[in-house]
């Protein structure tokens, strides 16, 4: 029944990014999940704002790096009222890495579980949307700055197959926020939410991720996508603000993958 309810916050959130106005803090990254299968098995991503990589140091143990750089401008994904999707504003990111247990399921060895953890730093930054962005372009007093360590559990379930790739994730993120500053002018007519802001740092704050993977293509190289929601779990922490604030709660991301370990495998043949 719990994981019923995080599943239904998960919708209800993505409802509400699509009709309110968008300052965040936090952007999560695109989940690594490599699905490996076999000893010096390496397997990459790379996307406009994410790249990762993955390597099989044994037949069942893995290690994963990723790194994330979001950069967006002020026509970012605006909707049919002129309104923004998501913070026009946003830039930062983080580095992570982790290591983790893999196992190929079956006599076919298609069907594969892993379970990664790890830990990541990065920092964002935004400006309040309430101004006029050209008149006021890189003024201090109205921009918002986090920074914030991450632990991570990650266990996954997928498919591999030489043609098509599938995996479902449950990615388990624990951030805390530190050294958090707001220019004079953010959210001035709002105190209660210049008081939000500044509680982010109170306590560690736990995210449930469901994640969706899929890619297609054919052995060493394919399409990725990924769509993943960002939950955060006590949500009572965050009362007094809407839903979605602060932290971006769906990351829809697309890419290339490539598994170079089949590739030096069949060339060595």
């Amino acid at each position: 029944m719990k994981t019923a309810r995080l599943f239904l916050m998960a919708f209800t959130v993505l409802a509400f990014a699509s009709c309110s106005r968008q300052v965040h803090t936090y952007v999560p990254n695109q989940a690594n999940v490599p699905l490996l299968k076999e000893k010096n098995e390496f397997k990459g991503n790379v996307s406009f704002t994410n790249w990762q990589g993955a390597y099989a140091v044994t037949d069942n143990i893995g290690i994963m790096a990723s790194g994330q750089y979001v950069w967006r401008n002020m026509f970012y994904d605006r909707d049919s009222d002129g309104d923004y999707l998501l913070d026009p504003h946003v830039r930062g990111g983080l580095i992570e890495g982790g290591v983790g247990f893999f196992k190929p399921i079956g006599t076919s060895r298609r069907a594969i579980f892993d379970v990664y953890a790890g830990y990541g730093n990065g920092s964002f930054k935004t400006v309040d949307n309430g101004f006029q962005y050209d008149s006021i372009q890189g003024n201090p007093d109205y921009l918002l700055r986090t920074k914030f360590h991450k632990f991570f559990v990650q266990p996954s379930f997928g498919l591999s197959h030489k043609v098509v790739e599938a995996a479902f994730s449950t990615r388990f993120s624990v951030v805390r926020f530190y050294d958090q500053t707001m220019g004079s002018k953010v959210f001035e007519d709002n105190e209660s939410r210049r008081e939000n802001f500044m509680r982010l740092s109170d306590k560690a704050i736990p995210f449930f991720e469901p994640t969706f993977t899929v890619r297609v293509g054919y052995r060493y190289v394919k399409w990725q996508a990924q769509l993943l929601f960002s939950v955060p779990i006590n949500d009572e922490t965050y009362t007094g603000y809407q839903v979605g604030d602060f932290f971006q709660p769906v990351s829809l991301t697309m890419g290339v993958s490539l598994n170079f370990g089949q590739w030096v495998q069949d060339a060595g043949k």
